[in-house]
């Protein structure tokens, strides 16, 4: 099953335009047969991503980017991939929602097989078996 590690969450603010860059990135491992089963029989994942402020116990989507095939390029999977996510957004939608308990989700799908995995920024909790704490 496909691994997503290194995740990072960056706000970057741009005041004089009144807006912030809202960029996701992460790194995706698959093993040596899920790359042949891309390569030889046109298997594709795809990863989805989302930016979540986490409020007590609510989850509220602050970003959803659109979704990325993996791989890229039909035929020319690699083990390793490098994904970022990237939006350029108007502050007042942000400046609500986005806090300091605010995460990044990313989750890789292919057919009715699922592996989640969370990403947080520092300060927040990133727990391997895929369940928010």
């Amino acid at each position: 099953m496909p691994t997503i590690s290194n995740a990072k969450l960056t706000v970057t603010t741009n005041r004089p335009e009144d807006r912030a860059s809202v960029i996701v990135s992460c790194d995706v491992e698959f093993t040596e047969v899920e790359v042949n089963a891309m390569n030889v029989l046109g298997l594709q994942y795809t990863l989805h991503c989302q930016v979540l402020n986490r409020e007590l116990l609510d989850e509220d989507p602050v970003v959803t980017y659109n979704p990325q095939p993996l791989p890229r390029l039909g035929g020319f999977a690699r083990r390793y991939e490098h994904v970022t996510f990237g939006t350029y957004e108007p502050m007042y939608l942000l400046h609500d929602r986005l806090k300091q308990n605010s995460l990044a989700e990313t989750d890789e799908r292919l057919g009715p097989v699922r592996a989640e995995a969370l990403a947080a920024p520092a300060g927040c909790d990133d727990r391997p078996d895929g369940h928010r704490s």
